[in-house]
């Protein structure tokens, strides 16, 4: 082995520990998770091969004409679909729908392999979902958060990042037994 490809073994073992740390730490201790968030508008997405279960909630402040998201989560299932929601959720706090969905496409691009991160890259912790790349029966663990996410938004929200009339009205959602508004359920299949 020369030098160069010691360098190179050393900084994917290197990369490979930030994303782990990364991970596990979303996953043991989740932002912005709650049974209890208040919100406008919610989703439900499964992954049935697997199990994971996401309710990804979107509340919605008014500033200056424009609709500000605020995205929060609940659910169950693996340490890499809890993790995703977790960066998810962290990463898109008082956004625009058009920085919601930039984020979404960004996210895609790295958990799909899409786009490298090296070590010294690792700036941001949505970025070390490009760990989940290198195992693509993982990639539908991560993408669930996300796919729920952006179903939401283009379920609800118009080209100008309004909401569209009529999608708040509780007619059009089923109530669950803890009052949480569900209105359907996506799946995950690649």
């Amino acid at each position: 082995m020369d030098m160069t490809e010691n360098l190179n073994t050393s900084q994917s073992i290197e990369l490979n520990s930030l994303y782990q740390e990364v991970i596990v730490d979303h996953s043991r201790r989740p932002r912005f998770k709650s049974k209890n968030m208040q919100c406008r508008f919610c989703q439900e997405g499964k992954n049935p091969l697997c199990g994971d279960i996401i309710t990804v909630f979107c509340q919605i402040e008014m500033k200056d004409s424009c609709p500000l998201l605020s995205i929060g989560f609940d659910g169950a299932g693996c340490s890499i679909s809890q993790a995703s929601a977790s960066i998810m959720c962290n990463s898109l706090q008082n956004v625009t729908l058009q920085e919601a969905q930039k984020t979404i496409s960004h996210a895609e691009n790295i958990y799909t392999g899409k786009i490298a991160v090296n070590a010294h890259d690792l700036d941001e912790d949505i970025e070390a979902l490009n760990g989940v790349s290198k195992f693509p029966v993982r990639v539908k663990c991560a993408a669930l958060p996300w796919k729920t996410l952006d179903l939401l938004l283009n379920d609800n929200f118009d080209k100008n990042g309004m909401p569209k009339s009529g999608c708040d009205k509780l007619e059009n959602c089923v109530k669950s037994s803890n009052n949480q508004r569900k209105l359907k359920i996506v799946t995950t299949e690649f």
